[in-house]
């Protein structure tokens, strides 16, 4: 049998994350990178204070899954460009169904803070995400090419549930500031062209990208998320490779019944380019805290270009196996709903 194609991190290293603990400005008053922002915390501490014109890049991006299908959202505007996107995957009949709506960059008030309501309504698009007190209210109405989505559901926030947040600093002119939430139980229902599915908390749970930054030209990276009940626990996983390597920080952490463990090495992710629809695996070859392999059910091959603008990759979702272990503990993860990706901008 051929050698399966990988795709790895440049170098297997462990280093000294900095937690942050008080507030912070991500930029100076020059726009430039604050480098006492750069680090980890366990809650939203950073103010995405960005400014000047045309690299900025600001989304808020969440993906609800359950184990049989995922609703997906994004909100985007990347200085030139701005956008929402709703989509819908049914991982048992592999129906998939999006909805794609241009805005004029600036229109979208996206926050510099992470708890902050975000409405998009153009195009056939009417997106809701509501922040209140300890939930999110969600509502969707959008038109997939003739085909109804709508969907209305709260995401609880637990309390003192903890987030993976970051600043990555490539140079003093590039960086990035995102924001992870997982393992937020949602409760409510979807409708899919007629089709109802329920949105039950024990099973479907919400997971976040926040995101601001002022990025390089060209940009690669994966991204992986395994998110659920595993033995009675809340088990969140958050990896990716790539786009960190070299800066010193990650996002690479365990949620385990919503406190948060840091995972500061260098993953190996091994997958096959050539058929997306093979297993990924992902390991924390010195730690050993993640050893982890994802069946996919359903793979998302998006490719879009303007010009000189593109953006291609996949994204597959599935079952997690394997095991992921902590300081004190250890789960034999089985069946976990998740998603794992490789995804490349010239942006």
């Amino acid at each position: 049998m051929p050698i399966v194609a990988a795709r790895m991190a440049s170098h297997r290293s462990t280093y000294a994350e900095r937690e942050i603990t008080e507030p912070r400005d991500l930029c100076d008053a020059h726009g430039r990178l604050n480098p006492d922002a750069v680090g980890w915390s366990r809650a939203p501490l950073v103010r995405a204070n960005l400014s000047g014109w045309p690299r900025k890049k600001r989304w808020v991006f969440w993906n609800w899954i359950a184990p049989d299908f995922v609703l997906s959202a994004t909100v985007a505007d990347i200085d030139y460009a701005a956008f929402c996107e709703v989509s819908f995957d049914d991982f048992r009949t592999g129906r998939h169904v999006a909805a794609f709506a241009p805005a004029w960059p600036g229109s979208v008030a996206l926050s510099e803070q992470v708890e902050s309501t975000i409405e998009f309504r153009s195009g056939g698009i009417d997106y809701r995400n509501l922040h209140r007190g300890d939930a999110l209210h969600v509502a969707v109405r959008a038109d997939a090419k003739g085909v109804p989505i709508a969907a209305e559901f709260v995401v609880a926030k637990p309390p003192g549930h903890e987030t993976l947040n970051l600043v990555v600093p490539w140079t003093p002119d590039r960086f990035q500031c995102n924001s992870k939430h997982v393992a937020l139980p949602t409760a409510g229902w979807i409708d899919v062209g007629g089709t109802r599915y329920a949105m039950r908390p024990e099973e479907c749970h919400g997971a976040q990208d926040w995101g601001r930054g002022i990025w390089p030209w060209c940009s690669f990276w994966n991204w992986g998320v395994a998110t659920g009940v595993q033995e009675g626990r809340s088990i969140a996983v958050n990896v990716g490779a790539k786009w960190t390597t070299g800066t010193g920080v990650n996002e690479n952490a365990l949620c385990i019944d919503g406190r948060l463990h840091k995972i500061s090495e260098d993953l190996v992710w091994t997958y096959d380019a050539r058929d997306w629809r093979r297993p990924w695996r992902v390991v924390a070859p010195r730690g050993g805290m993640v050893d982890l392999t994802l069946e996919p059910a359903t793979v998302r091959t998006p490719k879009v270009g303007f010009g000189p603008l593109r953006s291609g990759g996949a994204c597959a979702f599935g079952r997690w196996h394997g095991t992921v272990r902590w300081d004190g503990g250890e789960v034999a993860v089985r069946d976990l709903p998740g998603w794992a990706e490789e995804f490349d901008h010239r942006w």
